[in-house]
């Protein structure tokens, strides 16, 4: 029997990806759930594995080529298969067909895979191993900030013993980790460069990444009617909480960032303007607003840019908002998100400070209707207690460019909602006195 395995409709708006690489040939032996190949969907990066065992007849794809869904990748010979290669797909018995929309076929790269396939493009054997390695978490159980502090460690935790409830890994077991466990070899992105030749032309294909990218943002400014609202703020008080917060933060491994405290600052003043926390949907010619707030960060990737969600921020300590950005933040950079990291935001930030700038005109993450940009916070003299005692002072001064859907989001509510978010980032403690 010859089994056709299909690029699968996972849903979420996928519906082509781009072969990166493909790690059997033909004649190749192949058991239940092993990897065949990664592909780049318009979401995210995953590997895709075989849902039946037995022997690769044929490989109708190649690498670079960009595949719809449905499209036949392999024929896979089960005839004669056993043990695990028994000739019955995973999770069918009898005749049953397996499912070719399964998104269990679609797994993220673990670090061991991503590291194999780093070794096999360079043509390297294994790195040298102090001690024998022993994997001892087959299921990794950790909090976003032991994951965090261990990826900074180098440390692959599937080598490290939890002695948390069902083997989860706390802070503890990994500072008490040793080399002499030997963790996996440090996984770095491979950089892509592109060398040009003085005087010529180089082409590059519109493709991966990038392709998704192009064609969201255009999108984007073909149907929402953008505009943009700029004002300054200033951030004295959320520098000096963000200080007071560090050496806390930093005990529990976490690292505090402005995103963060931004993040927090926005619930109230979407929840005081729903508008900039909703939508809408033109099948149905109504605005729908949503009461949960998961807010989408930009992170600025060797592949271009992505938006991880950090869901129901509203439900979320200081502590979990900051711990999970971090998280989301570093898996985007390794290519390691899941496709509901990336789904399901009802509003965006995109911060460029870190880079400079004074002000930008973001687009719109449809079908959200606005996304806000924070720029570099710089020390510039202002002026203080204008309505009683003015004077110059130096202070820590950052322009905001809000970005709206002119459709369901009028200027004068973007200009009020710009002044309430203002109003908790210049004053934050009303964020821990304010009726929920």
């Amino acid at each position: 029997m010859v089994y056709e395995l299909k690029f699968a409709d996972v849903g979420e708006g996928v519906h082509e990806g781009e072969v990166l690489e493909i790690y059997v040939k033909v004649g190749d032996a192949v058991k239940v759930e092993q990897e065949l190949l990664e592909v780049h969907t318009e979401k995210v990066t995953t590997d895709i594995t075989s849902p039946v065992a037995g022997t690769v007849a044929e490989i109708l794809c190649e690498v670079g080529e960009t595949i719809e869904v449905g499209n036949v990748l392999f024929k896979i010979d089960t005839d004669g298969a056993s043990g695990d290669g028994s000739d019955e797909p995973a999770g069918t018995t009898g005749n049953q067909v397996p499912k070719e929309a399964d998104p269990s076929l679609f797994k993220p790269s673990t670090p061991d895979s991503s590291s194999r396939r780093k070794r096999r493009k360079r043509g390297e054997s294994a790195p040298q191993q102090v001690a024998p390695q022993q994997i001892v978490n087959q299921k990794v159980l950790a909090a976003p900030a032991v994951r965090n502090r261990a990826r900074q460690m180098d440390v692959d935790l599937q080598y490290v013993k939890g002695s948390g409830p069902a083997g989860r890994i706390t802070q503890t077991d990994l500072e008490n980790y040793t080399p002499g466990q030997v963790a996996a070899p440090a996984r770095k992105a491979i950089k892509r460069t592109t060398q040009l030749v003085p005087g010529s032309e180089t082409r590059i294909p519109l493709k991966g990444t990038r392709k998704t990218i192009a064609r969201a943002m255009r999108h984007s400014k073909d149907t929402a009617a953008h505009y943009t609202y700029f004002e300054e703020v200033d951030m004295t008080a959320l520098e000096k909480l963000r200080n007071s917060l560090k050496p806390h933060m930093e005990e529990r491994g976490i690292r505090i960032t402005y995103v963060a405290l931004v993040m927090k600052c926005l619930v109230p003043a979407l929840r005081k303007f729903p508008m900039l926390n909703g939508m809408l949907d033109e099948t149905s010619n109504e605005i729908i607003l949503r009461d949960y707030y998961n807010i989408g960060i930009s992170v600025d990737t060797e592949d271009g840019l992505v938006v991880p969600v950090v869901k129901h921020v509203e439900q979320k300590s200081i502590w979990e908002i900051a711990d999970e950005v971090i998280d989301l933040a570093g898996r985007a950079r390794e290519g390691k998100l899941k496709m509901d990291d990336i789904t399901g935001g009802t509003f965006t930030i995109t911060s460029i400070g870190n880079i400079g700038g004074v002000m930008a005109t973001p687009i719109i993450k449809t079908p959200e209707s606005g996304i806000l940009g924070l720029m570099k916070a710089k020390l510039r003299p202002v002026v203080i207690n204008e309505k009683t005692n003015p004077e110059i002072a130096i202070r820590k001064m950052m322009y905001l460019s809000l970005s709206l859907d002119h459709r369901i989001v009028d200027g004068a509510v973007g200009a009020r909602f710009i002044n309430e978010l203002i109003s908790y980032m210049e004053n934050p403690a009303l964020m821990w006195i304010v009726d929920e």
